[in-house]
């Protein structure tokens, strides 16, 4: 079977499980679902060729055929349920690692990179943290073999990040320091913004709050250049709303309430997506709870708790568990989020 045609059948098989039960969902987002379906079933149905089109000899290098998915997996991983969408990518990048071992190349690793980055978020996602590691280092190893210094530092950044979530912070801002330095010259603003965003925020954990603030101020200036440029690896701008998205995430880090309700308010439209909005309601649990507001914070972690268990977020759900460890035994303000959480466990009226 040539490179199209499995890459092709894997993408059909993959398309049924790619939607969001419908009863975990609001009216909204079971409209954004129909939407994705559209999309998938364009991009893997009629229009199939237009993404994985046939080398004219499969002879030829499969790269261009085996690279395009992971840019669209990608653009889906914020709204699609993380079990099923990382069932596709890892089919994928084992086709991908297939395909380039009889074809070896920069751009073959390049694509091999992509795709195990991508593997690694999603295996983070699901709390997998063993598999996450490992699909980092691949892509790290992938990107260092297609000589591509932007793509190294994109893979190298993102497991530092990894490490700071996980509580590794001494280990991720060390990772995040060596990929700012190996930075070329040419590198776009967004890149320094992001990995300024990232120190950030490890700072914070790390309670260092001067250096947080610096960093925050730095990725601020870098974002506000007006240099919208999107260079690849970098698929998705990060301008002022992303890094105010970063910003209610550190300052709730830094106990910092007026400053996180601010910055939330401002990352506008970069929370519109289902995974992202939950992470944020988070961090705003945190501040708000911290700010003596109990019953506000357990109404931000119920909702995320819901988009959590509809997305099959690991990630989500133990962040709501532990902002619940954080607070006192049962009481009135808690009671709404205890009983779902204890749902969660013991039935599924969802």
């Amino acid at each position: 079977m040539s490179v199209h045609n499995h890459l092709l059948r894997t993408a059909r098989e993959q398309l049924p499980s790619l939607l969001v039960p419908g009863a975990c969902a609001s009216r909204a987002e079971v409209a954004e679902a129909v939407n994705r379906n559209q999309f998938l079933t364009g991009a893997f149905g009629v229009g199939a060729g237009a993404l994985v089109a046939p080398p004219a000899d499969d002879s030829m290098d499969p790269t261009a055929a085996v690279s395009a998915p992971t840019a669209h997996y990608r653009r889906l991983e914020s709204t699609v349920a993380t079990g099923q969408l990382a069932r596709a990518v890892e089919a994928h990048l084992g086709l991908a690692t297939e395909a380039v071992a009889r074809h070896d190349s920069r751009a073959g690793h390049a694509a091999l990179a992509e795709a195990a980055g991508l593997a690694a978020w999603l295996a983070a996602d699901r709390h997998d943290t063993g598999t996450a590691r490992r699909r980092y280092r691949t892509a790290i190893e992938h990107a260092e073999r297609a000589d591509h210094d932007l793509l190294t530092a994109y893979m190298r950044g993102s497991l530092g990040q990894f490490a700071v979530e996980t509580g590794d912070i001494n280990q991720g801002l060390r990772l995040l320091a060596r990929t700012a330095d190996e930075l070329p010259q040419r590198a776009p603003d967004a890149a320094r913004a992001w990995l300024a965003s990232l120190r950030a925020q490890g700072l914070a954990d790390q309670g260092n709050a001067d250096q947080s603030r610096r960093a925050l101020r730095h990725a601020e200036e870098l974002a506000g250049r007006d240099r919208a440029e999107v260079a690849w690896p970098w698929l998705f701008p990060f301008g002022i709303a992303k890094t105010a998205r970063h910003q209610a995430d550190t300052f709730a880090r830094l106990g910092d309430a007026r400053a996180a309700r601010d910055a939330y308010e401002s990352a506008g439209v970069t929370l519109a997506a289902p995974k992202p909005r939950a992470m944020a309601q988070l961090a705003q649990a945190r501040v708000r709870a911290g700010a003596g507001r109990v019953d506000e914070g357990c109404r931000f972690a119920a909702a995320a708790l819901r988009v959590g268990h509809a997305y099959g977020s690991e990630r989500i759900l133990a962040g709501v568990r532990n902002f619940r460890a954080t607070l006192p035994s049962r009481s009135v303000e808690t009671a709404e989020l205890d009983t779902a959480i204890t749902e969660l466990y013991e039935g599924d009226s969802w």
